[in-house]
Protein backbone atom coordinates (compact mmCIF):
# COMPACT_ATOMS: atom_id res chain seq x y z
CA UNK A 1 0.00 0.00 0.00
CA UNK A 2 1.26 3.29 -1.28
CA UNK A 3 2.44 6.18 1.29
CA UNK A 4 -0.54 8.27 -0.72
CA UNK A 5 -2.95 5.67 0.67
CA UNK A 6 -2.29 6.43 4.31
CA UNK A 7 -2.16 10.26 3.89
CA UNK A 8 -5.34 10.61 2.57
CA UNK A 9 -8.22 11.45 4.43
CA UNK A 10 -10.25 7.96 4.68
CA UNK A 11 -6.23 6.57 5.74
CA UNK A 12 -5.15 3.33 5.00
CA UNK A 13 -7.63 0.98 2.98
CA UNK A 14 -9.61 -1.89 4.71
CA UNK A 15 -8.37 -4.49 2.99
CA UNK A 16 -4.72 -3.35 4.36
CA UNK A 17 -6.34 -3.46 7.60
CA UNK A 18 -7.35 -7.07 7.15
CA UNK A 19 -4.28 -8.54 6.20
CA UNK A 20 -2.55 -7.36 9.28
CA UNK A 21 -4.88 -8.79 11.12
CA UNK A 22 -4.74 -12.19 9.59
CA UNK A 23 -0.75 -11.34 9.95
CA UNK A 24 -1.84 -11.00 14.27
CA UNK A 25 -3.34 -14.10 14.08
CA UNK A 26 -0.76 -16.57 12.21
CA UNK A 27 1.90 -14.96 15.13
CA UNK A 28 -0.23 -15.87 17.62
CA UNK A 29 -0.63 -19.41 15.89
CA UNK A 30 3.13 -19.69 15.75
CA UNK A 31 3.96 -18.66 19.35
CA UNK A 32 1.96 -21.11 20.88
CA UNK A 33 3.25 -23.62 18.52
CA UNK A 34 6.44 -22.66 19.58
CA UNK A 35 5.66 -23.57 23.05
CA UNK A 36 4.17 -27.27 22.01
CA UNK A 37 6.64 -27.60 19.96
CA UNK A 38 9.32 -27.31 23.05
CA UNK A 39 7.65 -29.45 25.37
CA UNK A 40 7.78 -32.31 22.73
CA UNK A 41 11.01 -31.41 22.41
CA UNK A 42 12.11 -32.08 25.82
CA UNK A 43 9.85 -35.13 26.14
CA UNK A 44 11.86 -36.95 23.30
CA UNK A 45 14.83 -35.57 24.98
CA UNK A 46 17.29 -38.25 26.69
CA UNK A 47 17.98 -35.73 29.42
CA UNK A 48 14.56 -34.44 30.36
CA UNK A 49 14.63 -31.38 32.17
CA UNK A 50 11.76 -29.44 33.82
CA UNK A 51 9.90 -27.12 32.13
CA UNK A 52 8.86 -24.62 34.11
CA UNK A 53 12.31 -23.87 35.46
CA UNK A 54 14.38 -24.68 32.13
CA UNK A 55 12.17 -23.01 29.85
CA UNK A 56 11.10 -19.90 31.84
CA UNK A 57 12.92 -17.71 29.03
CA UNK A 58 10.79 -19.33 26.15
CA UNK A 59 7.96 -18.23 28.80
CA UNK A 60 8.25 -15.09 28.91
CA UNK A 61 8.79 -14.80 24.89
CA UNK A 62 5.60 -16.44 24.78
CA UNK A 63 4.13 -14.07 26.82
CA UNK A 64 5.23 -10.89 25.66
CA UNK A 65 4.86 -12.13 22.44
CA UNK A 66 1.07 -12.88 22.41
CA UNK A 67 0.95 -8.91 24.44
CA UNK A 68 2.06 -7.62 21.31
CA UNK A 69 0.48 -9.54 19.14
CA UNK A 70 -3.07 -8.85 21.02
CA UNK A 71 -1.71 -5.44 21.08
CA UNK A 72 -1.44 -5.13 17.57
CA UNK A 73 -5.13 -7.00 16.88
CA UNK A 74 -6.44 -4.12 18.95
CA UNK A 75 -5.16 -1.52 16.96
CA UNK A 76 -6.33 -2.78 13.83
CA UNK A 77 -9.88 -3.13 15.38
CA UNK A 78 -9.41 0.33 16.77
CA UNK A 79 -8.69 1.40 12.85
CA UNK A 80 -11.65 -0.15 11.30
CA UNK A 81 -13.53 2.12 13.99
CA UNK A 82 -12.10 5.12 12.91
CA UNK A 83 -13.63 6.67 9.64
CA UNK A 84 -11.05 8.80 8.75
CA UNK A 85 -7.43 9.80 9.23
CA UNK A 86 -8.70 12.57 11.97
CA UNK A 87 -5.93 14.59 13.05
CA UNK A 88 -6.64 13.96 16.57
CA UNK A 89 -4.68 11.20 17.82
CA UNK A 90 -7.35 8.62 19.29
CA UNK A 91 -9.27 9.03 16.07
CA UNK A 92 -6.64 8.36 13.70
CA UNK A 93 -6.99 5.50 11.51
CA UNK A 94 -3.75 5.87 9.95
CA UNK A 95 -1.83 6.08 13.68
CA UNK A 96 -3.51 3.25 14.69
CA UNK A 97 -2.50 1.20 11.91
CA UNK A 98 1.34 2.20 12.34
CA UNK A 99 1.11 1.49 15.64
CA UNK A 100 -0.27 -2.23 14.58
CA UNK A 101 2.60 -2.91 12.50
CA UNK A 102 5.25 -1.79 14.75
CA UNK A 103 3.49 -4.45 17.91
CA UNK A 104 3.74 -6.63 14.52
CA UNK A 105 7.11 -6.61 14.45
CA UNK A 106 8.10 -6.60 17.83
CA UNK A 107 5.73 -9.85 18.30
CA UNK A 108 7.23 -11.54 14.94
CA UNK A 109 10.89 -10.88 17.10
CA UNK A 110 9.21 -13.25 20.05
CA UNK A 111 7.86 -15.67 17.60
CA UNK A 112 11.49 -16.44 16.28
CA UNK A 113 13.08 -16.34 19.80
CA UNK A 114 10.27 -18.74 21.10
CA UNK A 115 10.94 -21.29 17.87
CA UNK A 116 14.24 -20.95 17.26
CA UNK A 117 16.37 -21.01 20.75
CA UNK A 118 15.99 -24.35 21.55
CA UNK A 119 16.58 -25.52 18.18
CA UNK A 120 19.75 -24.26 17.67
CA UNK A 121 20.72 -24.83 21.23
CA UNK A 122 19.68 -28.46 20.20
CA UNK A 123 22.06 -28.54 16.71
CA UNK A 124 25.09 -27.68 19.01
CA UNK A 125 24.52 -29.62 22.03
CA UNK A 126 23.09 -33.07 20.10
CA UNK A 127 25.15 -33.15 17.16
CA UNK A 128 28.68 -31.27 18.41
CA UNK A 129 27.73 -28.78 15.61
CA UNK A 130 29.32 -25.76 17.21
CA UNK A 131 30.14 -23.89 13.98
CA UNK A 132 26.64 -24.53 12.45
CA UNK A 133 24.66 -23.68 15.10
CA UNK A 134 26.70 -20.22 15.76
CA UNK A 135 26.26 -19.60 11.72
CA UNK A 136 22.44 -20.02 12.37
CA UNK A 137 22.53 -17.63 15.22
CA UNK A 138 24.34 -14.47 13.19
CA UNK A 139 21.83 -14.98 10.28
CA UNK A 140 18.97 -14.99 13.72
CA UNK A 141 20.79 -12.13 14.97
CA UNK A 142 20.43 -10.24 11.41
CA UNK A 143 16.70 -10.69 11.44
CA UNK A 144 16.60 -9.89 15.31
CA UNK A 145 17.75 -6.48 14.59
CA UNK A 146 15.62 -5.81 11.33
CA UNK A 147 12.78 -6.99 13.59
CA UNK A 148 13.12 -4.46 16.69
CA UNK A 149 14.65 -1.22 15.50
CA UNK A 150 14.95 -1.43 11.11
CA UNK A 151 11.29 -2.20 9.80
CA UNK A 152 9.63 -0.28 13.06
CA UNK A 153 11.75 2.99 12.74
CA UNK A 154 11.59 2.70 8.92
CA UNK A 155 7.70 2.60 9.59
CA UNK A 156 7.35 5.20 11.43
CA UNK A 157 9.91 7.53 9.66
CA UNK A 158 8.13 6.40 5.89
CA UNK A 159 4.83 7.89 7.57
CA UNK A 160 6.26 10.22 10.19
CA UNK A 161 5.91 13.45 7.68
CA UNK A 162 1.90 12.75 8.01
CA UNK A 163 1.21 12.70 11.24
CA UNK A 164 0.40 15.61 13.34
CA UNK A 165 1.55 15.90 16.45
CA UNK A 166 -0.76 14.01 18.52
CA UNK A 167 -0.38 11.07 16.59
CA UNK A 168 3.26 11.46 16.78
CA UNK A 169 3.44 10.98 20.04
CA UNK A 170 1.00 8.37 20.34
CA UNK A 171 3.07 5.99 17.62
CA UNK A 172 6.53 7.01 19.29
CA UNK A 173 5.77 6.19 22.46
CA UNK A 174 3.48 2.64 21.84
CA UNK A 175 7.30 1.87 20.32
CA UNK A 176 9.55 2.85 23.06
CA UNK A 177 7.33 1.28 25.50
CA UNK A 178 7.11 -1.85 23.49
CA UNK A 179 10.49 -2.27 22.65
CA UNK A 180 11.35 -1.27 26.75
CA UNK A 181 9.19 -4.24 27.86
CA UNK A 182 10.20 -6.27 25.73
CA UNK A 183 13.77 -6.40 26.34
CA UNK A 184 13.66 -5.50 29.78
CA UNK A 185 11.52 -8.81 30.42
CA UNK A 186 14.05 -10.83 28.23
CA UNK A 187 17.15 -9.58 30.39
CA UNK A 188 15.40 -10.13 33.33
CA UNK A 189 14.63 -14.06 32.83
CA UNK A 190 17.52 -14.61 31.81
CA UNK A 191 19.00 -13.16 35.19
CA UNK A 192 16.69 -15.17 36.71
CA UNK A 193 18.07 -18.15 35.07
CA UNK A 194 21.56 -17.88 35.45
CA UNK A 195 20.67 -17.80 39.02
CA UNK A 196 22.88 -14.39 39.14
CA UNK A 197 22.81 -11.61 41.74
CA UNK A 198 20.09 -9.63 40.75
CA UNK A 199 22.15 -6.06 41.03
CA UNK A 200 21.69 -3.44 38.67
CA UNK A 201 24.83 -4.13 36.67
CA UNK A 202 24.23 -7.19 36.37
CA UNK A 203 20.53 -6.78 34.92
CA UNK A 204 22.34 -3.84 32.72
CA UNK A 205 25.02 -6.34 31.35
CA UNK A 206 22.39 -8.76 30.55
CA UNK A 207 20.00 -5.82 28.77
CA UNK A 208 22.75 -4.78 26.36
CA UNK A 209 23.26 -9.08 25.66
CA UNK A 210 19.75 -8.85 24.44
CA UNK A 211 20.50 -6.44 21.63
CA UNK A 212 22.03 -9.60 19.69
CA UNK A 213 19.88 -11.95 22.09
CA UNK A 214 20.51 -14.87 18.74
CA UNK A 215 24.13 -15.00 19.73
CA UNK A 216 22.99 -16.50 23.53
CA UNK A 217 20.84 -19.25 21.92
CA UNK A 218 24.30 -21.63 21.90
CA UNK A 219 25.09 -21.33 25.72
CA UNK A 220 23.54 -23.06 28.10
CA UNK A 221 22.11 -22.19 31.51
CA UNK A 222 25.20 -21.89 33.92
CA UNK A 223 24.87 -20.39 37.13
CA UNK A 224 27.31 -17.15 37.31
CA UNK A 225 30.19 -17.58 40.68
CA UNK A 226 28.51 -14.72 42.89
CA UNK A 227 31.55 -11.68 43.84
Amino acid sequence: MSISKLSAAEGPEDSAVQNRLTAAGLVLTTLFFAGSFALALNAQSEQRRPFASTFAYLEVALVVGALLAITAITALLACQQCSGSDRTWYRSKRAWFTVANVALYLALSQAMSAGLTELVFGIKERFNADLLAKALASAASVLWIVLLFIAPIHTIRSWWKHFALGERVLVALAYVASLTFLLTTNAAIYVVQDKAPETFLVFLDNLIRQLLQPMMWTDPWTPRPEG
